[in-house]
């Protein structure tokens, strides 16, 4: 299990502008596959969606460039939200223990 407190940010420069945090857990649901499901909750913290969130729900390779996952929920101006978020990964250092990930975000709110 990894637990994990992320920065969002408008680009892959962790100087770049500031959106909220990502805040949530990976585990190993399979006994035969490398696969993590993961749950996953994306705060944002400044402009229009400020205090509001989404919840992303999903298995992910981590051996895959690219994965896409489910938004199960939202808070905030993302009440009932669904859809869906491809994340990509563009940076892999398992030294510095640093992934960093492009997520595109498809989603329906009321």
């Amino acid at each position: 299990m990894f637990v994990a407190d992320d920065p969002l940010t408008l680009g892959p420069d962790r100087d770049s502008g500031p959106v909220g945090t990502g805040r949530g857990t990976y585990t190993f649901p399979s006994q035969n596959d490398f696969v993590l499901e993961m749950v996953y909750n994306l705060r944002f913290a400044h402009g229009g969606y400020n205090g509001s969130s989404l919840c992303l729900l999903g298995n992910i390779s981590p051996a895959s460039i690219v994965n896409e996952v489910a938004i199960a929920g939202g808070t905030g101006v993302f009440r009932f939200a669904r859809g869906y978020a491809v994340a990509k990964r563009i940076v892999l250092d398992f030294k510095a223990q640093l992934v960093v990930r492009e997520l595109n975000v498809y989603v329906s709110h009321y």
